[in-house]
This record gives C-alpha cells, structure tokens and sequence, in this order.
C-alpha cells in the first residue's frame, strides 16, 4: 500500500500519521523512518535518498511486514528530483508493505513530486484547513474524544478567544498582511491542550461558557479594532479598559493613535455622505463590509459630535509629534472631552 499525506493542517494529518503508526504497531510491521526535514551532517539528501533505495530493494526470504515512513520529500530543491525518480522507481504496490510520504505542504499539481506519486498509484491525502462550521463539529468529536463535552457556543466561544490572541499578536508585532498564508486559522493543538485542562478541572462534567471563562482570562477580548466600536457605543469605560490592555502589553501608542484616527475620520465621511443623503462609497476606500459596519455602528451618531472627535484626534496629533505628549494619556483625555 501506497499513502501520501499532506497539506498545512499538521494537527489532522499528524493524527493520521498517528494511526497508521499505530496500525503497524498491531501487525508488528518493521518501521524505518526517512526524514528530510531533520538532516544532520555528516548526511545530506543524496545520502539519505540512497539509504531509501536501498531499503526499497531489499528483500526478504520470509513474508515481512514493514511501515516505511518518509517525512518531507516535497520540500527538497527541484534539482534533486531526478535522483528522486530514480530512487523511486522501483516502487512497487505490495500487500506486506505500507510506504508513507508525509508532507506538511500541499503538494501542487504542477510540483514534480505529484507525476511520480500518480506512476505508483499512491492513495493522496491533503489535509487544508476546515471551515469555521466544520472545525466546530471536529472540536466537538475531540471534546467527546477527551471524555467531556461543550457544546456550541461554548465551541465558538473558543474561536473567538483564539481569534482575540491573533489580532492581539498581529497588533504587537505590526504584521497586518492579508495573504492567505498569514490569515487566522485555528490552533487545534492549543485546544487540545485546553480539553486535556478541561476534563483534569471539571472532570465529567457539561462544559459552559461560564466554565471556560474561568479557565480562559477574558481580557484576551481588547483589540486595538476594538477603540473605536466602544467609541460608537458610548461604552467609555471599555475604551478606558481597552487602552490599559493595550498599553500593559507594550503596544506603541502612536499605532493605536493613527488607527483610532484613521477609523473616526472613516466614520466622519460616511455619516456626512449620509447626511447628504450621497453614496459613502464614491468617498472613500476600504472593504465594503468594514465600511458597511461602521456605517451601522454610527447610526446614532451626528456628523457634528464625530467632527469634534476628529478634531479632538487632530489636535492630539498635533502635541504627540512637536511637544511631547504621551499618546495614551491623549488617548485618554479624548473621552472626558466627550463627556464635557
């Protein structure tokens, strides 16, 4: 038997790993490892690829199961794929024998590794991460798998907590980019992690949000995105509450200065161009369901009260750069203007 697995979501395909490994174990299979991600010097490619080939041609006089286990083939530089091939090529189906190629990429079609797992019918696997309602329903199975349960919201619950860690991560570290392979994608390693805390401290018992909140330090909640909705809300406490967070973790305040800026003077143009009964659209530029709820969260806001804020924010800006001032203490001083 010929299996490939691979793909950006380790925890899934690891577990897969995990139960092939563990049904060589139950036919006493002989396990050799071939790993190309861990070379150690005095080995190179060339040299594991022999040791490979090598134990592909051997034979024995008696029936022998065997799990060879080949981890990061994919990854190697494209000039060695023809010392691949070859290794390769004798590569045969046998009933006693389970090859396993293990890559933590997905592998292209176009990648040349691809042609030769088709030649020797190997059995492809990609394991790309699941969508929000499916990692849902795989966290729950785990959840049943550890001995406990938690239901839905308590699931989506954890999401969001992870997704509050990640926009906190990226504030700090200034790493806004939108490619795909920086997008947010659950830690299902973490959660596992969690369960295991979970069934230690509750034992048996249903898991409630309530449960988690005691496991789980809410303050994880405050994002820098999230100075401006507390705006719109009147909240001025959580704004307060917000800017300590952020502060406390080492977050430089001119960033969180521009952005809160940038955000009021997004809101100011939208509620004028609403005032003035004009497309908001023709105005500005951003993604239109980030606009779309700004414009929802200004409803009860007046062009007039944002100015004065915007203004507020331009003065502030203006006594940061040429005298000096702290710009969380600006920050701050932004809400008791409002209140005056």
């Amino acid at each position: 038997m010929i299996i490939s697995i691979s793909g950006p979501d380790t925890y899934r395909s690891r577990e897969k790993l995990y139960s092939i490994q563990e049904l060589g174990i139950q036919k006493q299979a002989k396990q050799e490892v071939f790993d190309f991600t861990e070379i150690v010097l005095p080995d190179t490619p060339e040299i594991v690829l022999s040791r490979l080939k090598q134990s592909l041609n051997t034979s024995s006089l008696f029936t022998e199961k065997r799990l060879l286990i080949i981890r990061g083939l994919a990854s190697l530089p494209k000039a060695l794929y023809t010392t691949i091939k070859k290794s390769l090529s004798i590569l045969k189906d046998n009933a006693d024998i389970i090859v396993l190629f293990y890559d933590t990429v997905s592998i292209l079609k176009t990648h040349p590794l691809t042609k030769t797992l088709d030649q020797v019918k190997a059995k492809n696997t990609e394991y790309t991460f699941l969508s929000e309602p499916k990692v849902i329903a795989y966290i729950h199975q785990m959840s049943l798998d550890q001995g406990i349960d938690i239901k839905r919201d308590g699931i989506i619950y954890l999401i969001s907590y992870q997704k509050a860690q990640y926009t906190l991560a990226q504030e700090k570290s200034d790493n806004r980019s939108k490619s795909k392979a920086n997008a947010f994608q659950i830690d299902l390693y973490a959660i596992e992690l969690l369960l295991n805390t979970l069934y230690n401290y509750y034992k048996n018992k249903p898991i409630t949000v309530e449960m988690l909140k005691v496991i789980l330090p809410q303050e994880q909640s405050y994002s820098i995105f999230s100075l401006a909705e507390s705006i719109y809300a009147r909240n001025y406490g959580k704004y307060i509450a917000t800017l300590n967070f952020l502060q406390k973790q080492g977050i430089e305040g001119i960033k969180v200065y521009g952005l809160l800026l940038s955000q009021i003077k997004t809101a100011l143009i939208i509620k004028m161009s609403q005032e003035s009964q004009k497309q908001y659209i023709d105005y500005i530029k951003g993604h239109p369901y980030i606009l779309k709820i700004t414009a929802q969260n200004i409803q009860s806001w007046n062009s007039k009260d944002l100015k004065k804020i915007y203004l507020n924010l331009i003065q502030g800006d203006y006594e940061i750069k040429f005298e000096g001032k702290d710009s969380y203490e600006k920050l701050k001083s932004i809400v008791l203007q409002m209140n005056m």
